[in-house]
Parts: structure tokens; C-alpha cells; sequence
């Protein structure tokens, strides 16, 4: 794991993918005094990797976890599991990919939502349907100077460029971009993705970030 700033954690790099074996996919940890954040899943390439194990004894170092913030539902694995059978960690998703999370993780989640709104700690839920019906970011400004928007799969970096994809059929790709002109309103400073093909963390200014949701809104074509 490295520490990005002082209240935000990347965890070491994975790569799950098999059909896109250079991608790599990271999770986030936000330090609280009322209990830390992890966003997305750790542990997706196998349970009982060394690395897997080095991070959790570390997060449990740094205070462990009190809530998992899936951005949708390709980030359950059995993973989930271990580490609310290690931390006792509720498990957050949007309402429309609860199924398939319990399904792929074994681990029914413990708080779903529906619209747009404030969860634990100052962070807030905005629904994003579009790579799934569930997709969802998670928007958080840090006392730390800095504007935090966890993207998951809706939007992420690829080679000096942005990209996105819709996954389900029933995902339309008039609601991805709906989705992506509601981020496109945001002011993040840090863009923090599940995945992408080199770096899924990317400091960017408010103009960048417009420029940066239209680029991905034309690749949906």
C-alpha cells in the first residue's frame, strides 16, 4: 500500500482481468476518526496472496475498516467475505446491483440506496447507472484541501486519456451519459477509478474534468 495524501490509502496493485492482463484495478482506503472507508474490494486476483495479506495487516494498522463502498457489482468476489469476517465491515452498494454482489462475494450487502445522497462521514452516493444498472460514485471533500470522486468503472484514465463502457444490455447508453454529464457538474480535484490500463488515480483541475467526461461520453458511441 502507499499513502496518497494523509487521509487517503491506495492498496497494492492487482490485475484481474485475465482478457485484459495489463489492466490494473486498486481499492481506497479513507482514514476517519468514525471509522475508515474502503472503497471498492481488495484481494479480487486470488484470496491468500501475500500482498492480499500484507494490505489487510496493514489497513488493520491504520485502524481497519468500518464501511466497503462498492462502485458496482463486478468488484464482489469472495474477498468480501474475508475482510468483513476480519474488520466486521458493512457492505454498501446501490439497490440494482445488491443481487449480484451477494451472488459473486457469498456476502449479502448491509446498506443499499436508491437516489443520490449523504452516507457515512460526509461522503456522498451519486448513482451513475450506465457500465451497470447499479454503477454508482462516491463524492467526498477532504479537510485535507482536496475534492475526492471515486469513479469505479463509470469513468477512468487510459493512456493520457479518458475512457468508459456500458456493460448491460438493459444499461442504456443514453443513461451513461446522463450519468456523465451529472459528474461532469462536479469540481473533483482527484479522480480515483476501480480500474484502468496504467494509473487509476489522476489529480485534475475543473477544466480537465469537463474536457474529460465529454471525451469518455464519445467513446460510448
Amino acid at each position: 500500500m502507499r499513502e496518497l495524501y494523509p487521509d487517503l490509502w491506495q492498496t497494492t496493485s492487482e490485475h484481474p482481468m485475465t482478457a485484459f492482463p495489463h489492466s490494473t484495478s486498486n481499492a481506497y482506503l479513507l482514514l476517519q476518526e468514525t471509522g475508515n472507508i474502503l472503497f471498492y474490494c481488495t484481494g479480487r486476483e486470488a484470496i491468500g496472496q501475500s500482498n492480499e495479506q500484507a494490505d489487510f495487516d496493514h489497513i488493520a494498522d491504520l485502524g481497519g475498516i468500518t464501511q466497503v463502498l462498492l462502485g458496482h457489482w463486478h468488484e464482489a468476489s469472495p474477498s468480501l467475505k474475508e475482510i468483513k469476517g476480519r474488520f466486521g465491515a458493512e457492505i454498501v452498494v446501490h439497490a440494482r446491483d445488491a443481487a449480484p454482489v451477494e451472488k459473486y462475494s457469498g456476502v449479502a450487502p448491509d446498506i443499499i440506496f436508491w437516489d443520490r445522497h449523504m452516507l457515512h462521514a460526509g461522503v456522498e452516493a451519486i448513482p451513475t447507472p450506465g457500465h451497470t444498472v447499479g454503477s454508482a460514485c462516491y463524492l467526498y471533500r477532504s479537510p485535507h484541501d482536496r475534492t475526492y470522486l471515486f469513479t469505479g468503472d463509470t469513468i477512468w484514465p487510459a493512456r493520457g486519456s479518458w475512457t468508459s463502457a456500458t456493460f448491460e444490455d438493459d444499461a442504456k447508453q443514453s443513461a451513461h451519459r446522463s450519468s456523465l454529464d451529472a459528474l461532469a457538474t462536479l469540481r473533483p480535484d482527484v479522480v480515483l477509478s476501480a480500474i484502468s490500463p496504467d494509473n487509476t488515480c489522476a489529480e485534475i483541475s475543473p477544466d480537465e474534468w469537463v474536457s474529460a467526461t465529454d471525451i469518455a461520453k464519445a467513446r460510448l458511441a
